[in-house]
């Protein structure tokens, strides 16, 4: 049967065939029968997170499932983002984490050809080598909690354009971007005191800008 929902959060099934915007501003859903959750878009947003608790805190160790956009639960305290979290997820266009967050593991978005938009947890210490590998980012902002940029962290990426590195932001380790070849400006703010000289290898269009 169809029902009618405020186009907020909507329930959808896996048989279900529209999601479409009425005249009246609602959003029509035609329910069958197993569910999952959809934005107010009618686009679906289906993963499932686990979690293991450590010396340290909490780390994200696994998602399940798949969808255009993932956000990860801020109620849970998640101090560390395991490695390979969403290795593969072509249909990954959007990823938000919360701030509680201060490390992201290796290969977590490798493959993640789509990907466009990645919101970095404001108190992000530090990312792990290959950490944004071959996805296809064409923007980035480096929050300035980040210390330094370790070795291969943006290996590849070879759609990524533009970089800026925020304010307390110290070194560009070697590789950090290698082989991004369409990469033309990356700004620096003026607390940067090292730069390798092969943290651009393969970077033939790349100028940096010195932010005052």
């Amino acid at each position: 049967m169809g029902v009618f929902l405020k186009p907020f959060y909507a329930i959808l099934t896996k048989e279900s065939e529209c999601a479409l915007p009425a005249d009246n501003g609602f959003i029509l859903i035609w329910v069958t029968s197993e569910k999952f959750i959809a934005n107010e878009e009618g686009k679906k947003i289906m993963y499932e997170y686990y979690y293991k608790t450590q010396d340290f805190g909490i780390c994200l160790m696994e998602s399940k499932g798949s969808g255009e956009e993932a956000v990860i639960p801020a109620d849970r305290d998640i101090l560390i983002v395991g490695d390979d979290i969403f290795k593969g997820h072509k249909e990954l266009v959007r990823v938000e984490f919360p701030d509680t967050i201060i490390e992201i593991g290796g290969f977590v978005f490798d493959g993640c050809e789509n990907l466009k938009q990645v919101k970095f947890p404001a108190n992000l210490k530090d990312f792990w080598q290959y950490a944004m590998t071959r996805c296809g980012i064409e923007e980035i902002d480096i929050p300035g909690t980040v210390e330094r940029i370790a070795a291969f962290t943006f290996n590849e990426c070879t759609q990524l354009k533009t970089v800026k590195i925020n304010e307390g932001t110290k070194k560009i380790l070697a590789w950090a971007f290698k082989d991004c070849v369409s990469l033309t400006d990356v700004y620096l703010p003026t607390t940067i005191e090292e730069i390798s000289d092969k943290a651009f290898e393969g970077c033939p269009k790349v100028v940096l800008h010195k932010l005052n």
